[in-house]
């Protein structure tokens, strides 16, 4: 099991275009083996987590990014409106 996550900052002004493309891409990501979530830190509204979990491997997810358009214009925006994502890769141990 493999746990991605992307972690950023986002104005307020692109919190909601983002959240629109994050929820229109749900069944996208689903039906290739992903389950993700957004969450919004309760104490610094700016600041967001969004998880990837699945089975697969993190070049599918990469694969996924780089050779979906939609995918792809979704993470070049997030990276435009955030500046700076950090992404994570962690494996279940136990």
């Amino acid at each position: 099991m493999q746990l991605i996550t992307l972690t950023f900052d986002l104005a307020e002004e692109d919190r909601e275009a983002f959240t629109a493309s994050a929820e229109s891409l749900l069944s996208f990501w689903d039906d290739r083996g992903f389950t993700v979530s957004l969450f919004q830190d309760a104490s610094h509204p700016e600041k967001f987590t969004q998880l990837f979990l699945t089975e697969k491997s993190v070049d599918d997810f990469t694969d996924v990014i780089q050779n979906d358009p939609e995918t792809r214009v979704a993470f070049e925006s997030l990276r435009e409106m955030a500046g700076h994502v950090v992404i994570s890769v962690m494996e279940r141990i136990v």
